[in-house]
């Protein structure tokens, strides 16, 4: 059976996004993680060694989307951690509570495809539709 991919890559200008489908609202945003760092150094090589909690809270979901992943992006530079496995634990409209793991950027074993410096606003987009949850996000590169 054919895994459906997690994420679409969108054209941009000088940016990149992506658009990312769920059947739950977690599912859209554990993908939407997985989505942001297999942009920046594709998945395939990153061994979940290392555990970190993330939580953020937000006024919206659109802002709890941007929140989200601006917080993973947060552990990445502050600890060069590289994530691959994205377990939400508790997830509404306002919160996400969740479980990261991956492990520290090695050079050696590790591509480097985009430099993603910010989640932005711009054409952002989450909904909810009848075949579940999606979302659009560009990010600054």
């Amino acid at each position: 059976m054919a895994m459906t991919p997690k994420y679409e890559v969108l054209e941009h200008t000088a940016d990149v996004g992506v658009r990312v489908e769920g059947a739950t609202m977690a599912e859209l945003f554990e993908n939407a993680g997985y989505a942001m760092f297999d942009l920046m150094s594709g998945n395939d090589a990153v061994r979940p060694e290392v555990e970190h909690s993330a939580a953020v809270d937000a006024m919206d979901r659109e802002e709890l989307m941007v929140n989200w992943l601006s917080e993973l992006l947060f552990i990445f530079e502050t600890e060069r951690l590289l994530l691959s496995e994205f377990d939400i634990a508790e997830i509404d409209e306002r919160h996400v509570r969740a479980t990261v793991r991956g492990e520290r950027f090695d050079a050696e074993r590790h591509e480097s495809n985009f430099d993603i410096k910010a989640v932005t606003y711009y054409g952002l987009q989450v909904t909810q539709e009848d075949s579940g949850w999606k979302a659009t996000v560009i990010f600054d590169v």
